[in-house]
């Protein structure tokens, strides 16, 4: 984890200091397929110091190896670096874990990445925000778990 911290700090400032920036001209952004699915997220901001705070509650719209789009109530803006906690069901049983093999019983725990906003767009009946993640940072286990749990739907 702190070899990410180190890689947040270099992201957010830059080699120079002189902050992010995104440039992109290609109309269609996305390397990874996605596939359409509606589950709880859990999004909270990362910042120095760390918080305790529970995070925001959303509602997924799509999800692949490379992203998630989601919908909140309030807006995020692009470049931010947030925690998310994804709620899929079964996803875990696509990780292998000597645990997991003992207990086939326990509860799903949801599948935890850091991600940047991507862009963050107002719904058209303004009941909130559609917005988009990329991952970032992901546990190699729960990448390759995700990628098998995309494959089989």
């Amino acid at each position: 984890m702190v070899g990410f911290l180190a890689r947040l700090v270099k992201r957010v400032l830059g080699t120079k200091g002189e902050g992010m920036k995104l440039v992109n001209n290609n109309p269609e952004r996305r390397n990874f397929p996605r596939i359409s699915k509606e589950v709880k997220i859990e999004i909270s901001e990362v910042s120095y110091p760390l918080t305790r705070d529970t995070g925001e509650f959303g509602i997924s719209k799509n999800i692949g190896v490379g992203g998630i789009c989601f919908s909140l109530t309030s807006p995020f803006s692009p470049g931010t670096v947030v925690s998310v906690k994804i709620f899929l069901a079964r996803w875990q049983k696509f990780k292998r874990s000597y645990v997991q093999t003992l207990n086939h019983s326990s509860p799903s725990e949801p599948l935890t990445a850091i991600g940047e906003i991507v862009w963050c767009t107002p719904k058209v009946n303004g009941s909130g925000y559609d917005i988009g993640l990329k991952f970032l940072d992901i546990y190699e286990d729960d990448y390759k778990a995700l990628t098998k749990y995309l494959e089989s739907k």
